[in-house]
């Protein structure tokens, strides 16, 4: 895995915000978002902000391919 540092504190921050917000959603209503947090959570309670960026970042990925592609959402298949 290729680490390149912390997170930042760049870009729109309004997007930033309602990334995050979606994701702590998508940690409660959809299972693969769920299991994404709960994969970088490891377990500990004080890694639960990591990992909601995480999530709202892997959500971003998801969306700018739906937006790139013109798909519509469809929910990943969770790798066994």
């Amino acid at each position: 895995m290729s680490r390149q540092g912390g997170i930042s504190g760049r870009g729109n921050k309004l997007l930033r915000a309602l990334l995050v917000e979606v994701s702590w959603l998508m940690r409660r209503y959809n299972s693969h978002m769920s299991g994404i947090f709960e994969q970088v959570c490891r377990g500990s309670k004080t890694r639960r902000k990591i990992a909601v960026v995480a999530t709202a970042r892997r959500l971003l990925v998801i969306c700018w391919a739906m937006l790139r592609d013109g798909t519509s959402w469809r929910v990943p298949a969770i790798p066994p």
